[in-house]
């Protein structure tokens, strides 16, 4: 694993093996670093050419309504021309998480992936999110 980006709230390597993206938040974060890290997520894969995120929300603990509004309205769209082909973002959760009412408004249901040029899926076991990963890149190539 390589590291690319490290800073106070957000780490991020590359597996290669994997061919996966590993953005791992290390605190709960105020909206302008949400964007700065999602940013930093975005140039990083862009400079691997990988399509692939694990996102390790677990030490997070906040879900951020207006983050989420951004990254629907202004990250996701730019994913698809950024990268060439469709994204798949692997969220990495506290089971507790999946019980939030407001972390689960925050997550869009699977319907809403339908045609885009990023799809997006909630997991508490790291492995699976890495099966799903790898099971979207057999099938999207």
């Amino acid at each position: 694993m390589s590291q690319l980006e490290v800073n106070d709230f957000l780490d991020i390597s590359y597996r290669a093996d994997l061919g996966v993206l590993v953005a791992r938040w290390f605190r709960p974060v105020n909206l302008p670093e949400l964007q700065a890290g999602y940013e930093q997520i975005l140039t990083a894969s862009q400079a691997k050419t990988c399509r692939h995120w694990l996102i390790d929300v677990r030490r997070r603990y906040n879900t951020h309504q207006v983050g989420a509004h951004w990254m629907i309205s202004d990250l996701l769209p730019r994913l698809g021309p950024a990268l060439g082909g469709r994204t798949k973002l692997a969220y990495l959760l506290a089971p507790i998480y999946l019980r939030d009412a407001a972390a689960d408004s925050a997550f869009p249901p699977q319907s809403y992936f339908e045609g885009k040029p990023f799809v997006g899926e909630r997991f508490t076991e790291e492995s699976a999110a890495i099966e799903w990963l790898r099971i979207e890149a057999v099938s999207m190539s």
